[in-house]
């Protein structure tokens, strides 16, 4: 797009992709299927599931009743709990 000194922003490139999909990508053979994309979606389309509903979102009570997380406690000691062992242990 730049080349045809056009500056892309969103909706030109999606257009500019969904172009180059419906026209290049989807209308050729496939190299593992040996089939168009765009036709084998044709003959799927029937047997597949519809889209779930958009997420709507936390409600005001899902968020009132959500549980308080614990901190996270580490099974690290203080360094100084280290040392004095070593101490104790003649390793210092």
């Amino acid at each position: 797009m730049r080349q045809a000194g056009l500056r892309p922003d969103q909706q030109a490139a999606n257009a500019a992709v969904s172009r180059w999909l419906r026209e290049v990508a989807n209308a050729r053979v496939h190299a593992t299927t040996g089939e168009i994309p765009a036709a084998r979606l044709a003959l799927e389309r029937p047997a597949l599931q519809g889209l779930p509903a958009p997420y709507a979102g936390r409600s005001a009570r899902s968020t009132a009743l959500a549980p308080v997380r614990k901190p996270v406690i580490g099974y690290q000691h203080p360094l100084a709990l280290y040392e004095e062992l070593a101490a104790a242990g003649g390793m210092s």
